[in-house]
């Protein structure tokens, strides 16, 4: 081989075969990452973007979408109404009495219950 006769055809072959997964991998990476933002809720223009300017772009995208998801599935605490004072507490025993809801027997055992709890 002469200095003179240029670029090697394999280097040009391994070159071109480079590009071409280059370009399919991006290919692949962008409806991936746009499909997972769009299940999860998300911006699928930034996740292409976020896909396209970083190595790790589809990461980010399942990690953004899985996170989104999980926070919708969420339920909020139960919270818990704030405890009732005595005095309301026997109001209501007292309540129940009247309405034939709980015995004498009853009655006086809860009072005392709460009457012990001041």
């Amino acid at each position: 081989m002469t200095p003179d006769q240029g670029i090697p055809g394999w280097f040009i072959a391994v070159f071109i075969l480079f590009l071409m997964v280059g370009i399919g991998t991006t290919i692949w990476r962008v409806p991936v990452a746009r499909k997972m933002a769009e299940d999860a809720g998300l911006d699928p223009n930034k996740a292409t973007a976020v896909t396209l300017l970083s190595q790790d772009g589809v990461d980010a995208a399942y990690l953004a979408s899985t996170l989104a998801a999980r926070s919708q599935h969420q339920t909020p605490p139960a919270t818990q109404p704030p405890p009732k004072n005595a005095e309301e507490r026997l109001r209501e025993l007292q309540a129940l009495k009247d309405q034939g809801l709980v015995t004498s027997d009853e009655y006086e055992a809860q009072r005392q219950k709460i009457l012990g709890s001041i």
